[in-house]
């Protein structure tokens, strides 16, 4: 399962995709798909956590014992999660206009110069004009999906 790819959740850890009340389950996950690593055992016995400070020395071992190369850098991590939405949108997995939020939160428009990035922004953000003002949802969603296969070719 692709969500549970270790380098996968580094990247969704770091740029905030993954959030820490959803950790614990994770590191559960891990264990059942067969990452037995004392680390991800300590973090999946973790109870009631509420925010990154609680577990971050933990996340940090689980991805170490993983051999996976963190802290990683926020531009990395964002462009590794912007690749797997839009390989989820392509392959029929997810909603675009889901994704389009989900990749707002991800990458925030402000923060990026991408340019296959600013083509899915500029597509959700036209469907959001008022009536008459601009083209119809449906004829925008083939553009959306298509800038969202651009993307996962990256």
């Amino acid at each position: 399962m692709p969500h549970l790819d270790p380098f996968l959740l580094a990247s969704r850890w770091t740029c905030g995709d993954l959030l820490p009340e959803n950790i614990v389950q994770t590191a559960v996950g891990l264990i059942e798909a067969g990452y037995e690593e004392p680390s991800v055992y300590r973090l999946a016995a973790e109870d009631k956590v509420y925010s990154r400070d609680q577990v971050e020395i933990l996340v940090q071992r689980m991805f170490s014992a993983l051999r996976v190369p963190y802290p990683m850098s926020q531009e990395d991590a964002r462009q590794t999660v912007a690749r797997q939405i839009a390989r989820e949108v392509t392959a029929g997995l997810k909603d675009p206009w889901t994704a389009a939020k989900q990749l707002d939160r991800v990458v925030p428009h402000w923060e990026t110069k991408d340019e296959s990035i600013w083509a899915i922004y500029g597509i959700t953000d036209e469907a959001e004009w008022d009536p008459g003002e601009g083209r119809i949802v449906a004829t925008l969603e083939p553009e959306l999906i298509n800038a969202f296969e651009q993307l996962a070719c990256l």
